[in-house]
């Protein structure tokens, strides 16, 4: 009870400043990928382009280079059903960019960030009666540090860049945006890559893209760690026989490839292909089409999207009991998205479809799915024989210039919890709401925005009368108050 009233006491102070935040991005006008519905997130790479006209010598370039520097303070508080334990934390996080002017068509940049425990509740201990810890609020911090209370830092990029006409060459630790492998920026700081990463853009219409990487900065952590090392810090789940999985730290890799083809298709259709090697671990190819018509004052969109995963090698390790990928598995994932939009409306009907060859698989380190369904706070990733279908909707307040409310409905019927083969995690079907006010403050605040987020995920199937399947996964309440400042 002392939990709830302070819970309503934080919403009914934060509620007058959440009504003046905003995301950072506005709802596309077409469907887009590697983008979350709700998302926070400033991308650095675009609020702070670095000076693009050459400079003529070393100090001038250093002397010419952008600062960019941004702020992040994150409310959450998650509500279980009936004695089930509840959890809140307050994390405030501080971090700065410096990339050069180009030299030569070269540039350097650099940035780090810091972080600290304002608020919390016991987030690591688990509970006597479920042996539950916090799922969601203790990725506010250092999931392999939860109980650290001081300030923790990490350096995330790192790099040298080449820009030679329209095409860019980038080299060292930076942050990079795929369908698959993007920020998935829903906590403090998003995750960052190491390797070298190029784009292609000479032929009309059409970008080329291309990387290898080796090492990756994953969100809620404060380390870098390799391709193979990055997997496994979050939960594992089970294996495909129902035994807690034990790839962590047994897993085998050289890197990550991956290449990219984006075209334009006409003024009004777009096409790309993904396609992700991760050595001795798996492949993934994810293709998407997406094309839309004008209807009157309005216009109407459609997307479309497939996804094929294979094993690679031993899966990671040798040993089927350590390898992250069983051997043999195969994955098909459909996903569709018809939409509309006429003034400040936004709706789309979404669905999506794993079908029961096995189970789609994508280190959730890396990122979040791509999938038109995805709702913040849950993955479709880890689970066959998947049908979820979502409604979702937004509309731009005209009378306050910024001022948006984002909705979201969706159902997600998983396969039973007991069919391990398709059920990673042990997560019921189950249905989920959202509901999103986001606002950017101007004059004297500029640069302030924040998003207050609302969410409910019901149970739609059988959880055994276990708690374990119910605590921080169905029959729950979530808020979430996120307030940054850019500049």
């Amino acid at each position: 009870m002392n939990f709830l009233l302070r819970l309503r006491v934080a919403a009914l102070l934060l509620a007058p400043l959440a009504a003046r935040a905003q995301q950072a991005e506005p709802a596309p006008t077409l469907p887009t990928t590697g983008r979350p519905v709700l998302a926070p997130y400033a991308n650095p790479a675009k609020t702070a382009k670095a000076d693009t006209l050459p400079a003529r010598t070393l100090a001038e370039a250093f002397g010419r280079g952008q600062w960019h520097g941004r702020v992040r303070n994150y409310f959450m508080a998650t509500r279980n059903q009936g004695g089930l334990p509840d959890y809140y934390a307050n994390g405030l996080g501080a971090g700065a960019r410096f990339e050069t002017a180009p030299l030569h068509g070269f540039s350097v940049g650099a940035s780090g960030f810091f972080w600290v425990n304002l608020a919390a509740n016991d987030l690591a201990t688990p509970d006597a009666a479920t042996g539950a810890v916090s799922r969601y609020e203790v990725g506010l911090f250092d999931v392999s540090d939860p109980t650290r209370r001081q300030l923790t830092g990490r350096p995330e990029e790192l790099f040298v860049r080449y820009r030679w006409r329209k095409s860019v060459a980038t080299f060292g630790r930076q942050l990079l945006v795929t369908p698959l492998l993007n920020p998935q920026d829903g906590r403090l700081s998003p995750n960052y890559e190491q390797g070298l990463w190029l784009e292609v853009n000479e032929l009309a219409r059409t970008r080329i893209t291309a990387g290898w990487l080796t090492h990756m900065a994953v969100r809620s952590t404060s380390e870098w760690a390799s391709v193979a090392g990055s997997i496994g810090l979050y939960p594992t789940g089970v294996d495909e026989t129902g035994k807690r999985a034990l790839y962590t730290g047994n897993l085998s890799s050289r890197g990550l490839g991956v290449l990219g083809l984006s075209r334009q298709l006409g003024t009004r259709t777009r096409m790309q292909a993904w396609n992700y090697y991760a050595d001795n671990l798996f492949n993934s190819l994810f293709t998407e089409l997406t094309t839309s018509r004008a209807v009157g004052a309005g216009q109407l969109t459609l997307g479309a999207q497939y996804h094929y995963q294979r094993t690679v090698g031993t899966g990671g390790n040798a040993d089927p009991r350590l390898a992250y990928s069983a051997p043999g598995r195969q994955a098909h994932a459909l996903s569709a998205r018809l939409g509309a939009q006429h003034g400040p409306w936004s709706l789309s009907a979404n669905y999506t479809r794993i079908t029961r060859t096995g189970r789609f698989l994508f280190p959730r380190e890396w990122g979040r799915e791509p999938f038109y369904t995805f709702l913040p706070r849950e993955r479709e990733e880890g689970f066959g024989g998947l049908d979820a279908a979502a409604l979702l909707a937004s509309y731009a307040v005209p009378a306050v210039p910024g001022l948006k409310a984002e909705a979201g409905y969706g159902h997600y019927y998983l396969p039973d919890m007991k069919d391990f083969r398709l059920n990673k995690y042990g997560v019921p079907s189950y249905s989920q709401l959202n509901a999103s006010l986001s606002y950017p403050l101007r004059g004297w605040a500029k640069g302030l925005r924040g998003q207050l987020l609302y969410l409910y995920k019901a149970s739609l199937g059988d959880t055994y009368g276990e708690t374990r399947y119910v605590v921080n996964k169905v029959d729950m309440h979530q808020l979430s108050l996120i307030l940054n400042y850019d500049f």
